[in-house]
């Protein structure tokens, strides 16, 4: 008789990776399985109760078709944070993953959202301590843009913002790095956390700064930040100042 495991997590890029040290960090037994491997999906889904899908957003709803259909009695769970498929159950893990392993400690602490009217996250893994929320299905693809702005918009802004420093004022992107780390903590841990010209309403600088960025592929970006800033932020502080 064939040993019987939770989990069949199916997937070889940077989630299916952190996922894989996670379950090994707390001994979790279970199946792996991605494209490159000799051995038949098939033969190892009747061994398994769930079936972890950490693939790309594009390929979820295909490979359920193609691979499950005589599967009902399994659980398919999907990480994507924007997808929402009848009868599939998701939880996607509010984090950044790169291609390093992080440490146990820190996997207990990603938070899991999941999907109103599906199962909880606790049903879906028991092993797992993790804080978990549920918001409703059909805002899962403005909660996931907002994780995409987020997390990927300003690792391009750093990206470009280290990038000029080292090119066009020989500075290291090193020299950077307690700037980003102070900027991190003022946004975790102060109500307050922005500063500069346009929290002084330092409209000279401000003057300043769109013309020198005039030949810039941020210029755009800069006048649009200013725009949002003036017409939201600046209009709640009025509001609360006057009661």
């Amino acid at each position: 008789m064939q040993k019987q495991y939770e989990y069949l997590l199916i997937g070889s890029g940077r989630l299916a990776s952190h996922l894989s040290a996670y379950f090994n960090g707390l001994g979790i037994p279970y199946l792996n399985w991605n494209r490159s491997d000799s051995h038949s999906l098939q033969s190892l889904i009747p061994q398994v109760n769930k079936m972890l899908l950490a693939i790309t957003d594009n390929n979820i709803e295909p490979f359920i078709r193609h691979n499950f259909k005589k599967y009902s009695n399994k659980t398919i769970i999907h990480f994507s944070g924007s997808l929402s498929i009848e009868g599939i159950e998701s939880a996607h893990p509010l984090m950044t993953f790169s291609d390093k392993i992080y440490s146990l400690e820190f996997y207990k602490t990603i938070p899991f959202i999941t999907e109103k009217g599906k199962k909880p996250f606790t049903d879906l893994f028991p092993e797992l301590s993790n804080p978990s929320f549920v918001i409703d299905s059909e805002q899962k693809p403005y909660y996931h843009a907002w994780c995409s702005i987020a997390g990927n918009f300003t690792t391009i802004l750093w990206q470009n913002f280290e990038e000029r420093l080292q090119d066009k004022f020989d500075i290291p992107k090193e020299a950077a790095v307690p700037y980003l780390q102070k900027v991190m903590e003022n946004i975790i841990e102060s109500s307050r956390p922005l500063t500069g010209p346009f929290v002084r309403k330092d409209f000279s600088t401000i003057e300043k700064h769109k013309k020198a960025l005039k030949e810039d592929a941020f210029i755009n970006i800069y006048e649009e930040f200013y725009s949002f800033y003036f017409n939201n932020y600046l209009k709640k502080e009025e509001e609360n100042e006057n009661g």
